[in-house]
């Protein structure tokens, strides 16, 4: 007994699997400009960061600094010590020396999650699921 088709089925099912890959490209590139708009900016440093580190078959890796974590997710409150003898700082013109300083903490100022869903608003994967299984046969 032969089963008709088997080729084609064969075929598109071998897109399926190559369906993430131009998704998640496009998901990553969007991310990175999502959280560039989203972050708060005081140097730009942090915003500038933001890169695609891999956008492979299976996943796409959007990174940035490692503060960003912090902005995001907001920091408790603690004390800093100096790793030398002290840390010096400016206030009102005056250069003030500590040992230890108490940070009051942070407020968190979430952007991170809102940034990738709305990459992924922006990038259905099931118009490109479509496509790839269309075209395979």
């Amino acid at each position: 007994m032969a089963l008709k088709g088997d080729a084609q089925l064969r075929a598109r099912l071998r897109a399926i699997k190559r369906t993430f890959k131009p998704v998640g490209k496009a998901w990553a590139q969007d991310d990175v400009a999502e959280n560039r708009r989203r972050v708060p900016v005081r140097t730009g440093r942090l915003q500038k960061s933001f890169r695609v580190r891999n956008a492979s078959q299976t996943r796409a890796t959007v990174v940035g600094h490692f503060t960003a974590n912090f902005v995001d997710a907001g920091t408790k409150p603690h004390d800093e010590r100096a790793k030398r003898q002290a840390m010096s700082f400016a206030i009102a013109g005056k250069t003030m020396f500590a040992k230890r300083v108490h940070h009051r903490g942070a407020k968190s100022q979430r952007f991170k999650r809102a940034a990738a869903m709305e990459a992924l608003r922006k990038n259905p994967m099931a118009l490109e699921l479509i496509k790839q299984w269309n075209d395979a046969a």
